[in-house]
């Protein structure tokens, strides 16, 4: 892990909440392209986000499946299960057991979709991401109380919230994404 994690806000709606999170210092912004999501747009709008951003912060596409929809006008896709393109791509993976990746293809170290664990179930999430090869993306289940500890836990490359810093599914709160990320950086 490099010396302060990436940080990824993801289930971005709003162009507010985009410049709240790269105004506040994050790396990477996420737009999810699944229409069953809370957080979900159309792809056309989520260009039109990673558009918004363009230049001041790296931009993924998340979707569901192993074969995205599109790649244009994204930075990087994010995808569950082994797609047959892992250029700019990360993989997500939300079993104990990740699939085989190529090198350096970051790993989306993910809870189930939903869940609330416990904090010893996220204690223990953190040390399964910690053994995990690298790049390694922590995500499930954090927020700004608890980012700084599963850092300092797992050691990752990066890390990723989406629920962790709303007001609402898909709404942002400025001052939860400023904390998480605050907190997320300052871990190391």
């Amino acid at each position: 892990m490099a010396d302060t994690p990436l940080v990824k806000i993801c289930g971005l709606t709003r162009e507010q909440d985009v410049d709240a999170a790269i105004d506040s210092g994050a790396d990477l912004v996420g737009f999810v392209v699944v229409p069953d999501s809370p957080r979900g747009v159309p792809l056309d709008r989520a260009r039109a986000l990673a558009a918004h951003a363009a230049g001041r912060a790296r931009t993924v596409a998340v979707y569901a499946g192993a074969e995205p929809e599109s790649r244009d006008g994204f930075d990087l896709v994010q995808v569950y299960g082994v797609p047959a393109f892992t250029e700019r791509t990360i993989v997500g993976c939300r079993e104990e057991h990740p699939p085989p990746l190529p090198v350096g293809v970051p790993l989306l170290f993910d809870l189930a979709r939903g869940s609330h664990p416990d904090p010893a179930a996220l204690a223990a999430h953190w040390d399964r991401a910690a053994t995990q090869r690298e790049p390694v993306m922590l995500a499930g289940a954090l927020d700004p109380r608890n980012v700084a500890q599963a850092v300092r836990a797992a050691r990752p490359w990066a890390v990723d919230t989406a629920r962790g810093v709303e007001s609402a599914p898909g709404i942002k709160d400025a001052e939860l994404i400023a904390s998480f990320i605050t907190a997320a950086k300052e871990a190391t």
